[in-house]
């Protein structure tokens, strides 16, 4: 990598990391506000912040490991496909995958600090959320609409070098 590539990615990673923070920070202080001040009415009762915190009825502390354990593989995973240096994935890419996976460690935090995700955004009849699954959201939903860009301008390249050796090989035989 050339030292004007290196400084480019370096600046990237920089950003990235300074906007996970914020993520991550925003995402905390409104859980910490919305738990010390009860609820909060937004807009006439049709979105109101309010603390619930999800739980399985049957969550010991074995099926609450085992979800930390896979939320951490989770975010092990976007991290790397984040510092990744692989050619297909874009500058574009890993700041949409920052957003899951800035989410995706808010949510673990809540769980290894409070022992549940606190969600506290209730829309009408939405189920509740918080702002690191909306972030999750923005994260994954992007990425797959991004791969499925990737792969249809992939298969229509592919369909076209078909679609011209078919026509070289038509000439070839009437040629002959």
């Amino acid at each position: 990598m050339r030292k004007e590539e290196k400084k480019k990615t370096k600046k990237l990673y920089i950003m990235l990391t300074i906007m996970i923070f914020f993520i991550i920070l925003i995402d905390q202080v409104s859980k910490v506000l919305v738990i010390h001040f009860q609820e909060i009415t937004v807009l006439s009762d049709r979105i109101v912040l309010k603390q619930t915190e999800l739980q399985n009825g049957a969550y010991d502390e074995t099926s609450r490991g085992i979800t930390i354990l896979t939320n951490l593989v989770i975010v092990a995973i976007i991290f790397g496909i984040i510092k990744s240096n692989n050619q297909f994935i874009t500058k574009r890419t890993k700041i949409l995958l920052s957003f899951a996976f800035a989410g995706g460690v808010s949510n673990i935090i809540d769980r290894l600090c409070r022992g549940s995700v606190v969600e506290f955004i209730h829309i009408g009849n939405f189920p509740v959320f918080n702002i690191a699954d909306v972030c999750i959201l923005i994260g994954w939903v992007s990425f797959v609409a991004i791969f499925a860009s990737f792969s249809a301008r992939e298969l229509s390249k592919k369909k076209s070098k078909t679609d011209d050796e078919k026509k070289a090989e038509d000439k070839s035989r009437m040629d002959l």
